[in-house]
């Protein structure tokens, strides 16, 4: 029978701690020796304590694994509400305090002895939190790693050959051109651009601003060519950069974009579809919005193109992005902002 990862790491600390237990058990059996035959009470009086030492330590753990789980977790990761747990943390010496000075009938004597438990018990308990969420965020990271190696195998399973695809596409550009169609030959060539950046760009982890903009222009005047010649069909995009340096992900943004023109266009109802990216101060702000026909109402609006995206933000941008969905039976908006 296989254990399940989340309870590897409690057995563990359980094994360790008796372990320790007994071996210092075992210490005192030797020093005390002929002793702790003759003084049968002794015997149950070490039992007692170790009994207890062994129970304190196990609600320490629980107490440190449960501040952890509901408090460092959720306002550690947010710098507006770190404050409060840092206040849970004077609380909770406050209360450990107490419950030592109960236990010692609040003798006088006993203060100070309580004060430095306290203390003590108090570090361990921001000790584990810090642990615990730096072994979390390695896990996250090589979760991030795994997932990236996965897509790199999905890429490399689409590639048949794109050597000969990318020929095949300049030799129809050059017919294209033969033909004096220009509309058609920029087509080509702006499609070639975008299969050319998915296949080699996105193996990378980080690319700049321009390029993103680049690769987003590209897809939107194909897709703007695709689009059928309606009057009630509305296109609004902008594109903004200050020119400072920053780099983000590859093909970070363009599930949302795809979403847009997916769910976005309709031949029967009238449609309007915007886009506005704007890059500032290292600062990327992105509003989607698009109302929705009658096909993507059936389907909720949205694919897993924005689940999926939504993950990676998690695991890229942690702490440092807010993404808002919005949705009712007529419209579809996505906002997001990232700190670059």
């Amino acid at each position: 029978m296989r254990i399940s990862s989340s309870l590897r790491a409690p057995l563990l600390l359980i094994g360790c701690l008796i372990a320790l237990l007994g071996y210092w058990g075992w210490l005192l059996y030797r020093l005390l020796g002929p002793q702790l035959t003759q003084e049968l009470p002794d015997l149950g009086s070490l039992a007692s304590y170790l009994l207890g030492l062994f129970v304190l330590l196990i609600v320490i753990w629980l107490l440190a694994y449960l501040s952890y789980r509901f408090t460092f977790q959720r306002w550690m990761h947010q710098p507006e509400k770190r404050l409060y747990y840092w206040c849970w943390l004077c609380f909770l010496a406050w209360l450990l305090f107490e419950v030592l000075q109960w236990r010692t009938d609040q003798e006088p004597a006993f203060v100070d002895e309580n004060i430095l438990v306290t203390l003590l018990l108090t570090g361990l308990v921001i000790l584990y939190g810090f642990v615990a969420d730096s072994l979390q965020s390695k896990r996250q990271q090589q979760r991030l790693i795994q997932q990236k190696t996965e897509a790199e195998l999905t890429a490399l399973k689409a590639q048949i050959n794109p050597h000969f695809l990318f020929n095949a596409l300049n030799t129809i550009y050059n017919e294209a051109q033969q033909s004096e169609n220009q509309s058609v030959a920029d087509l080509i060539e702006q499609l070639a651009s975008i299969m050319r950046f998915t296949l080699q760009e996105s193996s990378r982890s980080l690319i700049s601003v321009e390029q993103e903009f680049k690769f987003l222009e590209k897809y939107l005047a194909l897709q703007r060519a695709r689009l059928p010649k309606l009057n009630n069909l509305h296109v609004h995009t902008h594109l903004d950069w200050d020119g400072q340096p920053a780099q983000l992900p590859p093909l970070l943004l363009i599930p949302f974009i795809e979403n847009m023109f997916q769910y976005g266009v309709s031949l029967e109802h009238p449609a309007t579809l915007e886009l506005d990216v704007r890059v500032e101060n290292r600062q990327l702000d992105l509003r989607v919005f698009n109302t929705l026909g009658v096909a993507a109402i059936s389907k909720n609006g949205s694919g897993t193109g924005i689940k999926n995206a939504r993950q990676r933000l998690a695991l890229l941008y942690p702490d440092r992005h807010e993404l808002r969905v919005e949705q009712s039976t007529q419209f579809f908006v996505v906002s997001l902002r990232i700190d670059l």
